[in-house]
């Protein structure tokens, strides 16, 4: 019969447990579908006055601000308001 002490039977205990906990990390950490920035970058604005990003899916052509309260004209190419 083998014999062990305490310790390190708390010794591997957890290391088996870290060991499956980085296991099931891993596997189930790449099976996440990756997030489409397409459909976002239509609804992206850019403040003109403060510079600040924000995504306003509410309106077409002008939207406000949520930082400064200033009005935004969509642009013409590339999805961002100035």
């Amino acid at each position: 019969m083998i014999k062990l002490d305490i310790s390190t039977l708390i010794f591997f205990y957890t290391l088996f447990s870290a060991i499956t906990i980085l296991v099931v990390w891993y596997l189930f950490g790449h099976k996440r579908a990756p997030r489409q920035i397409g459909k976002d970058m239509d609804y992206t604005w850019k403040c003109s006055v403060c510079f600040h990003s924000y995504i306003d899916s509410k309106h077409d052509e002008i939207s406000v601000c949520p930082l400064c309260g200033s009005y935004n004209k969509k642009a013409e190419a590339g999805g961002l308001g100035t």
